[in-house]
């Protein structure tokens, strides 16, 4: 695992050499991704569960990240409040 990870921390040096505007695409895609990859390895009622333990795992990585680069880091809070599919 930590060569795929080292891999996206290189996709994203590389995007943020283009500019934020790269990196914000770059971060949109892998969010599109994860978000593939929730509703493949779960059961549509499990779905809410398994974003929330995603979005609180990536709340620690934005804290770890807040105090590696600025030194601190505040609240986040992330509620999700409901999940629904459109008609079909």
């Amino acid at each position: 695992m930590k060569d795929k990870m080292a891999i996206m921390d290189k996709w994203l040096e590389e995007a943020m050499a283009e500019g934020n505007e790269a990196a914000k695409a770059h971060l949109n895609a892998i969010a599109r991704i994860v978000g593939g990859q929730v509703a493949r390895l779960s059961k549509p009622d499990d779905v809410p569960q398994t974003i929330a333990k995603t979005v609180e795992e990536m709340g620690k990585g934005v804290t770890a990240g807040m105090l590696m680069r600025h030194g601190s880091a505040g609240v986040m809070h992330v509620e999700l409040l409901s999940l629904s599919r459109g008609g079909r």
